[in-house]
């Protein structure tokens, strides 16, 4: 009223925009040094302009906005925000209500995961869609001493939001700097979720079963569970693979490890090696733990010592336990039994069961 003029009211947090007709209803707000235009058909703001529709806040030295066409042009530092998420660049042009547009080599932060990188341009397709080209794309972002650890290089990327999906074409990975995966397609989640797919393949190299491959398939069965199986093969022993379960539940918890070779070319047999870790709770405040490794014959510790993960890799334990407190006391039971896995040249003696 009177002199006060326009008061404009900072939000906390970035509000979504609303979908529908609701959209077209909501305020627009535009301020800046100078101001100009024509009624409904076109705004012209410049020097420290701000564009302000609903959630979505445009920053630039210069901006116009098209009425009727519901488009937005901006020049000279630009920085959008929207959702959390933060681009910065030279140049945009967006259709505001589709949020349909382009934004010239802009850098660009994911509020919801942190990640970020740089692009030579962003087309946003809609709301939860978009496409940067010759990007990079890393969730480390680099503390100001350097570069950040893990980046991701690409000539093109889509990024869906909603199936929380980005899809990179010709991209390379990079460790400090150093390229350790190329592929000409890969897949990676946009937020903290995890997602199915394959993982990146692993080559390793041994006098005992030469050269080695496999590459992990992970699936997200649910929030409390997952899976990863391993489809490997090597050079001297045939094809085998490896499976990892883990479960998360109100009274129990653990996990089970599968090494599995069916058909051993080296020693004519089927070999394999399970390890399991579980640990719950009873009726009565009882808890209860049970871990177990057991392998198939003598010489797996030396022929697989990666599917053996034990500090003792000739015993092996499996080791049950039921416990329970009573204040400052505590009463268990507890049962060990070992795997013993003899060499011709170095026999052991086995421990206490």
């Amino acid at each position: 009223s009177g002199d006060e003029g326009l008061q404009l009211k900072p939000a906390p947090e970035p509000q979504p925009l609303p979908r529908g007709e609701g959209a077209g209803r909501l305020p627009i707000i535009v301020r800046a040094k100078e101001l100009r235009g024509r009624p409904d058909l076109e705004t012209l703001a410049d020097g420290d302009a701000e564009f302000r529709r609903g959630g979505l806040v445009i920053r630039a030295d210069r901006l116009s906005y098209d009425h009727p066409d519901d488009l937005a042009r901006a020049r000279g530092n630009v920085r959008i925000s929207r959702d959390g998420n933060v681009d910065s660049g030279p140049e945009l042009q967006l259709h505001v209500q589709q949020f349909e547009g382009f934004f010239l080599e802009p850098s660009y932060h994911i509020g919801r995961t942190g990640a970020g990188g740089t692009a030579k341009r962003i087309d946003f397709l809609d709301e939860q869609r978009a496409v940067a080209t010759g990007a990079t794309y890393t969730s480390c972002m680099s503390d100001g001493s350097g570069g950040p650890d893990w980046l991701l290089s690409t000539d093109r990327v889509k990024m869906d939001f909603e199936a929380n999906e980005g899809i990179a074409e010709n991209a390379v990975l990079r460790f400090l700097g150093v390229p350790i995966l190329a592929a000409p397609v890969l897949s990676f989640p946009l937020t903290d979720a995890r997602k199915s797919g394959w993982l990146p393949p692993s080559i390793n190299l041994d006098s005992k079963s030469g050269l080695q491959f496999s590459m992990p398939w992970y699936w997200n069965i649910a929030p409390n569970r997952d899976a990863t199986f391993t489809p490997m093969v090597s050079a001297k022993r045939g094809l085998g693979a490896e499976a990892e379960f883990r479960y998360l539940e109100a009274q129990h918890q653990g996990t089970m490890n599968l090494h599995l070779l069916p058909n051993d070319r080296l020693t004519g047999r089927s070999r394999q090696a399970l390890n399991l870790n579980h640990e719950g709770t009873l009726p009565m405040g009882v808890g209860y733990t049970f871990n177990g490794l057991r392998v198939s014959d003598d010489a797996y510790w030396k022929d697989f010592p990666r599917a053996v993960p034990s500090i003792t890799p000739r015993l092996l334990l499996a080791d049950a336990a039921l416990r329970r407190d009573w204040g400052d006391w505590s009463s268990y039971a507890r049962v060990h039994r070992w795997q013993i896995l003899q060499d011709s040249d170095s026999r052991i003696e086995a421990p206490y069961d």
